[in-house]
């Protein structure tokens, strides 16, 4: 059970790099700037032939956040995104609510920092 589990962690966190080649690719193509508007929809089908399913949910429960206010925007940049799984899908491996997420900055973050 926990090596599916683990195996399901490990495809999501692929999906998450995957959509994260794909937001640069488009904004290699849109002035540098990310699909806010539009949010991950923008990306198919010329980025990613579909949105991807995390296994572990069975379902499309990539969420994103643009902009200098965006969680995870430490520093606050004005062109910025961040993708996460979200909901509580990883339990089973130990991963919090929400995680993993992705952004342009950091790139991949499986966990939540501990205090």
């Amino acid at each position: 059970m926990r090596a599916r589990a683990q195996g399901q962690l490990t495809a999501c966190k692929s999906s998450l790099k995957n959509i994260g080649t794909a937001m640069e690719m488009y904004s290699e193509e849109h002035d540098g700037k990310y699909p806010e508007e539009a949010g991950l929809a923008a990306l198919v089908p010329k980025y990613l032939k579909t949105l991807p399913e995390c296994p572990a949910a069975q379902q499309m429960s990539y969420t994103s956040v643009f902009g200098p206010k965006a969680e995870g925007n430490q520093e606050h940049f004005e062109n910025f995104y961040q993708v996460q799984c979200s909901g509580h899908h990883h339990k089973a491996v130990s991963v919090d609510e929400n995680y993993p997420k992705y952004n342009g900055v950091v790139g991949l973050i499986e966990r939540a920092p501990r205090t």
